[in-house]
């Protein structure tokens, strides 16, 4: 196996590769992608099977598809380098992929801190009149559907137990993939960050016959908290630089723009309302 990890060379990779290589399958190389100028970041990486690809690009997507090219196994893991891998992770992951060939399979996710199950827009207990309204505004009639991606390009996750087949998109945190049917362009043609990459990549996957699963098995802690920035004002204009690429995503799929304009109206509410709680 190989394992890809773009980075600009923060702390946390460190952690990263020890606890990928601290599981009980140990991969054949990890590929540590970063655009050269900022190569003396990792220098003191010194696992054997640590290989330094210094791009000539910057962008998570981009530094990532080098990395992809560069592979040299048959099963390949995208990687982000803030993720902590369980033990077991990449062993169940690869008999999950070797008992379903043509599949690109992820691992649950779980936060670091809390240790609490993560997956976007799973409801959590009863609906409320609020809840019945975003829903509906996110995916018409249907409402919730595990694993899809409904009208208005929100992309819906999966319940914490058991293993999810067919899904219409994948967290792009941690994925394992077969190196024959890896996207391999830098299809990601915004500046600044990856906002919904793993959505454009998911319909990529799909779109070229790759089945998308959920292996309840395997198991990675992501700190989510970092992702969330504390200035409110940074907050507000990563918030419109992310509704940006998802008016690209849902014109792209043939969705709605006013549902997804809606919908991502509500989002702020329902996250507002959270904190005052």
């Amino acid at each position: 196996m190989s394992v890809v990890i773009p980075t600009l060379g923060g702390e946390s990779i460190r952690e990263t590769i020890h606890e990928i290589n601290n599981g009980t399958v140990i991969p054949a190389e990890i590929l540590v992608c970063i655009p050269a100028d900022e190569a003396h970041r990792v220098e003191g990486l010194s696992a054997p099977n640590v290989r330094i690809l210094r791009t000539d690009c910057r962008g998570q997507v981009a530094q990532r598809a080098r990395g992809f090219r560069a592979a040299r196994s048959p099963l390949v893991l995208q990687l982000d380098d803030d993720i902590l891998l369980e033990r077991h992770c990449l062993e169940r992951l690869v008999e999950f992929i070797l008992a379903a060939p043509g599949t690109a399979v992820a691992p649950a996710l779980y936060d670091r801190t809390s240790g609490e199950y993560r997956s976007y827009l799973v409801p959590n207990g009863k609906l409320t009149l609020f809840d019945r309204l975003f829903y509906w505004v996110a995916n018409g009639r249907a409402g919730f559907q595990p694993g899809n991606i409904g009208l208005a390009g929100a992309n819906m996750g999966v319940p914490q137990s058991g293993d999810w087949r067919d899904l219409a998109w994948l967290p792009g945190g941690c994925v394992l993939h077969e190196r024959a049917r890896l996207v391999l362009s830098d299809f990601y043609t915004f500046g600044g960050k990856a906002f919904a990459e793993d959505l454009f990549h998911s319909t990529l996957l799909t779109g070229s016959g790759v089945a998308l699963a959920r292996c309840g098995a395997a198991t990675c802690r992501v700190d989510f908290a970092s992702s969330l920035s504390p200035d409110m004002i940074r907050y507000a204009r990563e918030y419109v630089e992310y509704w940006k690429r998802m008016k690209v995503f849902v014109r792209q799929i043939g969705g709605s723009t006013i549902r997804l304009d809606l919908f991502l109206v509500l989002n702020v509410i329902r996250l507002v309302a959270r904190k005052v709680r």
